[in-house]
């Protein structure tokens, strides 16, 4: 399936979970009104094998205020500085690789912590006019995972509710939503590993 298609195929799902969910918008306390658990186990698998990368996640930042740098190390072969910056001030950076993801949401950066070799990780969330973080939160990903050699790829996107992440290990596949304002888990569906027939969770 080429590029393209796989991103309307990808944008398909997503609006009929949404659909399926309901209605969007925010409750009285701050809750979301969508059931996520019900969204994720209506969902069907979407990752998308090019948005894994720092690269691509710094294209999908127009629209906003902050600029984004890749900054490689010389002492690190696959070590990376990600900078957000705004008016030519650096306001965050973090340590990566070449797999690392993140979002920018308004004012909002949500990034993924985690090993490309080794299973799970988890969300950071960060106040960008502050340049502080808000919360972090774990990953349920596949659970605990035994394994020697291993690879573990993510992509992440967000709304004004949740931080939504799909993990594509070795051991598994899975999709994960977690709430913006809280870090917790509101929504997860385990998919059977490539080749697998049923998935388990």
């Amino acid at each position: 399936m080429t590029s393209l298609k796989r991103r309307f195929a990808m944008a398909a799902v997503v609006l009929a979970a949404f659909a399926l969910a309901g209605t969007t918008g925010l409750c009285a306390g701050g809750t979301s009104s969508i059931d996520y658990q019900k969204v994720a186990d209506g969902a069907r698998w979407g990752f998308l094998d090019e948005a894994d990368n720092p690269l691509f996640c710094m294209f999908q930042q127009t629209g906003t205020d902050y600029d984004v740098s890749l900054i490689r190390e010389a002492k690190g072969r696959h070590a990376l500085t990600i900078k957000v910056i705004k008016n030519d001030r650096p306001v965050y950076q973090w340590k990566g690789h070449r797999h690392s993801v993140f979002r920018i949401q308004g004012d909002l950066l949500y990034y993924a912590e985690f090993h490309y070799s080794a299973s799970g990780g988890r969300v950071v969330a960060v106040d960008l006019t502050s340049g502080k973080p808000l919360w972090q939160s774990r990953l349920k990903a596949l659970g605990g995972v035994r394994h020697s050699a291993y690879l573990n790829r993510m992509t992440i996107d967000a709304n004004d509710d949740v931080v939504s992440v799909y993990g594509n290990e070795s051991m598994g596949r899975y999709l994960e939503f977690k709430d913006v304002r809280t870090g917790k888990t509101v929504g997860h569906k385990r998919f059977p590993k490539e080749g697998d027939a049923v998935a388990s969770d």
